[in-house]
């Protein structure tokens, strides 16, 4: 099924989060009108998932909303539509509304579960309404979303890994999929104030990583299926970022760290058979993957490499050539 994305940048967001600036996280500051979503729905050729991002698609008025949904009907039939909204703009009007139209995922912006972490980000709401909405979509027949974040002003590891358990509480086996992004700080944003001001210190990137890494053991061990791992890179977000935990395959990072910490559960000195199509997470940038594993077992990294085996036995051949991290030190925990 082919996507049509489009980003409704800060539209009718009840306020604005101390980290947010999603002109500059897309580089969209154009904001499609409905005729537009109208004209894409009716020129895709085949079935197409028709996504609205950005913004907070359900505080949109209603009729705007019935616009905007009115047009994704002129696509093919078994187009459905995914869309992002925040946790306070799901009443049950709104949830019918959706419901009459090919509404396949509802996703909310669940950055924290923490009320002390979603004051200071000026969220406006508590962890439990987050939950509440949450269970709304779910008890309504949607597949739901939550987009987590890491690095927030006063979070912790274990407050974030608490968020997961009580999004699996919710759960209840029923479709529900995550998103992890690291916080960054952004140009023209209060936290870029509140960095400056030395109220705030950003993750690095190895730090986020880790963390990234041990959510998502928790995720799979929870049994939700993680959709996405750190930020859409663009030119337009390079430019913007002031500080914090960026790198333009975080998400590579993110799950190598998940399986160097796996294997490493595993067994503390090897052998550890690994699957070819996991051969990138542990030998790309850098090596990055495997350094990780040397560093929780206390194996030389030479000795680390010779022990680990892909599948159709080609081995690592004791390769290791450099021992720095991402940022040339070595940091992990």
């Amino acid at each position: 099924m082919m996507r049509l994305p489009f980003f409704l940048s800060m539209q009718s967001c009840p306020r604005r989060c101390i980290y947010c600036h999603q002109g500059e996280i897309t580089g969209v500051f154009d904001i499609p009108s409905p005729e537009h979503v109208e004209a894409a729905a009716a020129s895709a050729t085949r079935p197409a998932e028709v996504c609205f991002f950005g913004g907070s698609f359900t505080c949109l008025p209603p009729n705007r909303q019935k616009a905007y949904l009115d047009g994704i009907l002129k696509a093919p039939r078994g187009s459905t539509v995914r869309l992002s909204t925040h946790p306070e703009c799901l009443s049950p009007a709104v949830l019918a509304l959706l419901a009459s139209y090919p509404v396949s995922m509802i996703e909310l912006g669940i950055s924290s579960l923490d009320d002390h972490v979603l004051s200071m980000c000026n969220r406006g709401y508590s962890g439990a309404v987050a939950l509440s909405a949450l269970e709304s979509v779910l008890d309504a027949g949607f597949h739901g979303g939550a987009q987590m974040m890491i690095g927030l002003p006063g979070q912790s590891e274990e407050s974030s890994f608490d968020d997961l358990r009580r999004l699996g509480a919710v759960r209840k086996g029923r479709p529900l999929t995550i998103r992890i992004y690291p916080c960054l700080v952004l140009k023209n944003t209060p936290l870029e104030e509140l960095c400056r001001k030395g109220g705030y210190v950003p993750l690095d990137v190895d730090r986020a990583a880790l963390w990234s890494g041990r959510l998502l053991i928790l995720a799979r061990e929870l049994g939700i299926p993680v959709q996405r791992v750190g930020l859409q890179e663009s030119a337009t977000l390079g430019r913007s970022i002031v500080a914090g935990p960026h790198h333009p395959a975080f998400g590579e990072l993110a799950r190598a760290a998940e399986l160097a910490f796996s294997l490493a559960a595993v067994s503390s000195s090897g052998p550890w058979q690994v699957p070819r199509k996991a051969m990138s997470l542990l030998t790309g940038h850098r090596q990055y993957g495997l350094r990780l594993l040397a560093c929780r077992t206390g194996l030389s990294p030479e000795e680390t490499a010779r022990r680990v085996v892909f599948a159709g036995n080609t081995e690592t051949n004791g390769k290791f050539p450099d021992e720095r991290g991402i940022d040339g030190t070595l940091s992990w925990e």
